[in-house]
């Protein structure tokens, strides 16, 4: 039963988004996780520190999903604690796209770059290299579309 007096209404059919928000972010950790334990073994250790950072951004996904029903669930208080509330709605949904955005660029470029730099180590395939890549723009594109819908959502706190 919804309730009339959510304190932001336009993310009263936020679930379904959080939802697909969660959904991502277990399959980016389980693609990550996948080619972490299926490396070749002697693969460059920062190709899994790489891996590392592209599940913290699913991660930031996944705030981002609670963030989205925490905002939905929310029912007025009194307005100090609303304008505080709203303000870090609005910020924090877009510091932790920008976080899991610099998250992806680590992981992708250091997946890019530093394991097939050595030429005595087993060196990592494209095909692997795109689909950690691959995972890492679903992670920030699903963010940042979350975040979006919680900044438009959600309206600038009184002055």
């Amino acid at each position: 039963m919804e309730s009339h007096r959510a304190l932001v209404p336009a993310l009263r059919k936020a679930g379904p988004l959080a939802t697909v928000d969660y959904a991502l972010a277990f399959a980016v950790l389980a693609t990550a996780g996948w080619l972490l334990f299926t490396a070749e073994k002697g693969t460059h250790a920062s190709f899994r520190f790489g891996l590392i950072a592209i599940g913290g951004a699913a991660f930031c996904l996944v705030v981002n999903g609670v963030m989205l029903v925490r905002g939905r669930d929310r029912r007025p208080m009194f307005r100090s604690a609303d304008a505080q509330f709203l303000t870090t709605l609005r910020q924090g949904a877009l510091r932790i796209w920008l976080f899991g955005l610099l998250l992806a660029a680590i992981g992708s470029g250091v997946v890019l770059l530093v394991p097939n730099s050595h030429p005595l180590r087993p060196q990592v395939s494209g095909t692997t290299m795109a689909v950690a890549i691959a995972a890492a723009a679903v992670a920030v594109v699903a963010s940042g579309v979350s975040a979006l819908v919680v900044r438009r959502a959600v309206p600038k706190p009184p002055g």
